[in-house]
This record gives structure tokens, sequence and C-alpha cells, in this order.
């Protein structure tokens, strides 16, 4: 290789060395961007109006913020698709809280039958309040159905 070759190699280097830099700061140094053509029908593109030349100036959109860490971006709201392995854990989880959630309600609904039994079968006379709001004893076939049917809940779903 001769001097002046290896000259230019190194120019070239150089120049996509600096090409590189400017990329990769990501900031937008003008916002307006001059083309024309010169005498040869080759197409130029600068941020410098050219002298000679009559060139069309286009306007640039500065570019969007850079996203801080609280906004979410595009890339975050959605979610890459989850492998076989997650997708078994993730099945799993929403089967043990499902469960969870249904242990929970069968607490609650046989606290709720101990309860009327605790009220119910000692009692022979048992009041309620009707949809009119008024004081309404409760008749022993009422009473007794009631009571089955709290033992018969209780027997089957409570420990």
């Amino acid at each position: 290789m001769t001097q002046g070759s290896t000259r230019r190699i190194m120019q070239r280097l150089a120049g996509c060395a600096a090409l590189a830099c400017i990329m990769a700061t990501g900031t937008a140094v003008a916002t307006e961007i001059h083309r024309w053509v010169d005498e040869n029908g080759v197409v130029h593109f600068s941020d410098v109006q050219p002298n000679a030349a009559a060139a069309t100036t286009l306007d640039i959109v500065d570019p969007a913020p850079p996203a801080t860490a609280d906004a979410p971006t595009a890339a975050d709201a959605a979610e890459p698709p989850l492998s076989m392995a997650e997708q078994r854990r993730q099945e799993l989880r929403e089967r043990r809280e499902a469960r969870a959630a249904e242990r929970e309600e069968i607490a609650f609904w046989c606290d709720k039958h101990r309860t009327r039994l605790e009220q119910m079968e000692p009692a022979r006379r048992v009041f309620y309040t009707d949809e009119n709001g008024e004081q309404v004893r409760m008749d022993d076939d009422m009473r007794m159905g009631l009571i089955d049917e709290s033992q018969a809940f209780v027997s089957e779903n409570c420990q």
C-alpha cells in the first residue's frame, strides 16, 4: 500500500468514528436540513445553506424526549411472550390463588352457619324481621329446616 491510500483509509476511519460518536449521542444538532441538486445531478443534504445552488429547506421535527424511568415506554407496555415454564408457573399460581379464595369463602360460610346453629338450636322461639320491618316469630318447620340446612353445610364443608 502506498502512503496516500493509507492516509485515505485513516481519514475514512476517522470520519466513520466521528459519525458513530455523533449518532451515539442521540441529540439532534440541526432542526433544518437543506436539500439541493448540484450541476452533475447529485442530490445533497446539509444543515448549512449552500451559497451557489438553490436549496429546498426541510423542517425536521425534534425527536421526542427520552422516556424517564417513571414513564413506561411502548416496549415496556407490550409484554414479551411467556416461555412454557413461565406459563406453567403462572397457571399453577392462578390455581393456588383460586383455591385460597375458595377456602376463604367456605370459611366465611362455615362461620355463618355455625352462628346460625348457635342461635337457633337452643331456642324454641326464634324471631326475625320480615320485609315489612316487623318482628315475626319463626314457625318450628322453618326453624328446623334452617337448622338442618346449616348442619348439612357444616358437616360437608367445615372441619
